[in-house]
């Protein structure tokens, strides 16, 4: 049980890694605690239906740690609201940028899971299908943070406001 815990302390450490590396990269490290609050709240709500919908009852995925409530309220902190952090960060990419970085995330994260594990998929595809089912979701997951934000936090994403003056 340690050892699982311990995984789940690396690969969130690793996530806030690549946080960091990105505010820095978006010139946003000194907005970084207040997108960090607005990420967790965010990833509170897209994660719990991601865990209960897709994790518990669709069974695409399982947690090494359970679906137990301590664990998955810690997850949704800090798993989910650093996913929706490094999504918010993102406010000025057109789609194919939005895109590229998330790709970036899905590779970091589940790269890190493979020597790490912490959940494992249960999608019986062959690799290409499964990478691309991946992304769908990790991009979705990302689209919806954004929406989410746009709407109810009224922070401005260039491509909705794009998508919106059609």
């Amino acid at each position: 049980m340690f050892e699982a815990w311990l995984h789940f302390a690396i690969v969130t450490s690793v996530q806030l890694l690549l946080f960091i590396i990105h505010a820095y990269y978006e010139k946003r490290l000194s907005d970084a605690p207040r997108i960090l609050g607005r990420g967790v709240l965010i990833g509170v709500v897209i994660g719990l239906f991601f865990d209960l919908v897709l994790g518990k009852f669709l069974e695409l995925f399982s947690y090494t740690l359970g679906f137990g409530v301590l664990f998955i309220t810690l997850n949704l902190v800090f798993s989910y609201g650093l996913f929706s952090a490094n999504t918010l960060l993102m406010q000025r990419a057109r789609l194919l940028h939005l895109y590229l970085w998330t790709i970036i995330v899905m590779v970091v994260y589940e790269i890190t899971n493979l020597f790490f594990p912490m959940w494992t998929w249960k999608l019986a595809l062959p690799d290409i299908a499964f990478l691309a089912v991946l992304s769908v979701g990790y991009f979705g997951g990302a689209i919806l943070v954004a929406i989410i934000s746009h709407v109810f936090l009224r922070d401005r994403f260039l491509f909705i406001d794009t998508l919106l003056k059609r």
